[in-house]
């Protein structure tokens, strides 16, 4: 819903690609001396080099993990690195590249009253959570000349109060499954069919979405013919699923979770879920920034994006019925909250703290992302009108963990980057995903996939 706007002209496009025409590195992992486990880190490194040629010639090189602080540790400076002023990200005319493949990648309408066109090869199915609450999704098996094949799964998640009426999410999907992998696309609490069959069924923003990806990863690995699942989210649901990876293998008692939000988290089996990998396209890491920006209201003239959004946020209220419809992202929130059926002592910042990826204001974070275990890979656009990329590189500094690498390339915008570069995104994803010569490669022996007893894939 980002793109309504954006540029008059610009709407959104699929693109397809057949996995012939993509690229598959080939032992990236392969690199690390000595025979020792190959980090998230070091296999962007290797996967790099197999596909610059396929970004286009832009100005200014792409930046790796390794490029988003300077010796001493500090985060460098992504914008001057690129040749970017921060305060054009929302001109047309200081970011006509940004903000076109925002508008082409980002959906525009809602797919709640009316289910989306059928896709080829995809079931409609539902996944029961345990709280009662039934998630729709979309599940294609991945085949061969045997028939359905034993492969790894990949969860998809859409954007921003996204559905499965996103065309970037078809697009992936199909690709996804023609290049081997079975596919779950997923409508989370509040989207699409999930909410037009439970419109009581709360959104919480990504408290108690993420437990929620622990359940749909036990349901995808209960399937026959699966091996691991692994995890792809865009904008919003990127925050969430980072927030996965931190969530699955965090420490008891965690304090970024309060007793009151640990009462209403189900208990679930212990058990390894998405090892074959996390992709975070575009999150918006510093979301409480963009949650005090939209306290003020924005025309399409002087800020289009921020515009744009709280559009999307005041159709949501007014649909959903809230009182005091709005374009406040901190409103839309606390409405969301109240329906939640959980009483927080300490009001919706209990929800906030579980959320924070990053440092904010001086609020109270213990960090995360140190104790992901699966390989995390956070892609992000210079030219990101929405979530600056500048945030990326502030985030890493703080995250000594091999297993979580970060990508910034020098366009995409936000979340368009199918239509920036489509030969390169679609490899990269193929390619972080590849059972043999991918991120995680077979560290996790398929076989033990989803078992109690099987250890997570180690790091150097």
């Amino acid at each position: 819903m980002l793109a309504a706007g954006v540029a008059g002209c610009l709407n959104e496009q699929s693109v397809f690609l057949h996995p012939d025409d993509s690229r598959r590195v080939h032992a990236a992992r392969a690199e690390t001396p000595g025979g020792a486990e190959a980090s998230t880190r070091r296999w962007l490194v290797g996967a790099e080099k197999q596909l610059h040629d396929l970004l286009p010639d832009d100005r200014a090189r792409e930046l790796l993990t390794a490029d988003l602080t300077d010796r001493s540790g500090a985060p460098v400076d992504v914008f001057a690195h690129f040749g970017i002023n921060p305060r054009t990200l929302q001109s047309v005319l200081g970011n006509y590249p940004g903000l076109k493949c925002t508008a082409q990648g980002a959906s525009q309408e809602l797919t709640i009253d009316t289910s989306p066109p059928a896709w080829p090869g995809f079931d409609d199915v539902w996944i029961e959570m345990p709280d009662g609450a039934n998630l729709a999704a979309r599940w294609g098996r991945a085949r061969d000349a045997g028939g359905v094949r034993d492969a790894d799964a990949i969860v998809i998640l859409p954007g921003f109060f996204g559905d499965n009426g996103v065309k970037r999410t078809e697009a992936l999907a199909a690709f996804l499954r023609d290049a081997g992998f079975h596919v779950l696309a997923l409508e989370m609490r509040g989207h699409g069919q999930t909410e037009r069959t439970q419109p009581q069924v709360a959104y919480t923003f990504g408290v108690r979405e993420t437990d929620d990806l622990m359940h749909v990863a036990d349901w995808v690995q209960d399937q026959p013919h699966v091996q691991r699942s692994g995890l792809i989210g865009f904008c919003w649901s990127a925050n969430i699923a980072l927030l996965s990876a931190w969530y699955e293998h965090r420490p008891p008692h965690d304090a970024n979770i309060t007793p009151t939000i640990a009462e209403n988290l189900p208990a679930r089996p212990d058990r390894v879920r998405y090892a074959a990998g996390i992709m975070a396209f575009s999150p918006i890491v510093q979301w409480e920034r963009l949650v005090d920006a939209l306290q003020t209201e924005y025309s399409l003239l002087n800020q289009p994006v921020y515009a744009a959004l709280q559009d999307t946020i005041r159709a949501r209220m007014e649909r959903k019925e809230y009182p005091h419809p709005s374009g406040s992202l901190r409103d839309l929130i606390e409405d969301e909250y109240q329906r939640c059926g959980v009483t927080l002592p300490g009001g919706t910042m209990e929800g906030y703290r579980f959320l924070r990826l990053a440092p904010y204001a001086g609020r109270p974070l213990t960090p995360k992302l140190v104790h992901a275990r699966m390989p995390v890979l956070i892609v992000h656009g210079a030219n990101d009108p929405l979530a600056p990329a500048q945030d990326v590189a502030d985030l890493v500094a703080t995250v000594h963990n091999p297993h979580v690498a970060a990508l910034i390339l020098p366009g995409g915008g936000h979340v368009g980057f199918a239509n920036y570069a489509p030969r390169y995104f679609y490899s990269l994803v193929a390619s972080f995903f590849d059972p043999v010569a991918g991120a995680a490669g077979s560290a996790t022996p398929p076989h033990l996939a989803g078992r109690p007893d099987a250890a997570p894939a180690q790091g150097d």
